[in-house]
């Protein structure tokens, strides 16, 4: 392979998956640690990549995606706080318990997921007895990023809405 083709090759897989991870890269590009290390880098270097780094997880964006958009893809690439996001797009406003059985994961990882999400300012919380209620702070932009970024998510969410409604 050519050093353009790789260099084109790591750059579309970055366009197309927004919030990728080195190791993911590695693995879908096939190509050695170093090698992909020399592209990433030239590629950071033309100004083509925006690089987050912080003490464990490095992740990678294409340049054109907006900062605010790029915070929410981060998210839509884990997939417990991804189910968060599409059971708030869906239902609006849920209390933790409610996103808990949904999710059917433990109470703490529920709220480290709504705690990280909140400070992100990605969700937003209305303090109510017994239990706070969990809303989207900007559905549209949640779902915007959704249809861009993660069209094949979003195709699945229209399908079982309208399975839904054929019911």
């Amino acid at each position: 392979m050519k050093i353009l083709q790789r260099l084109e090759l790591v750059y579309n897989i970055i366009k197309s998956n927004p919030a990728i991870r080195f190791n993911e890269i590695m693995r879908m590009s096939k190509l050695k640690n170093g090698t992909l290390t020399h592209y990433i880098t030239k590629l950071e270097k033309s100004g083509k990549l925006n690089v987050e780094r912080t003490p464990r997880v490095t992740r990678f964006y294409d340049i054109a995606i907006p900062t605010k958009e790029a915070n929410i893809c981060k998210y839509f690439t884990r997939p417990s706080a991804r189910e968060i996001l599409l059971v708030l797009l869906k239902k609006h406003k849920l209390s933790s318990t409610e996103i808990m059985e949904h999710l059917n994961k433990s109470p703490s990882t529920v709220s480290i997921l709504l705690s990280d999400l909140f400070k992100a300012k990605i969700i937003e919380k209305d303090y109510d007895i017994p239990s706070n209620m969990y809303s989207l702070k900007d559905p549209n932009l949640v779902a915007s990023v959704l249809r861009t970024h993660y069209p094949s998510i979003f195709s699945k969410i229209i399908n079982n809405t309208v399975e839904m409604l054929d019911v």
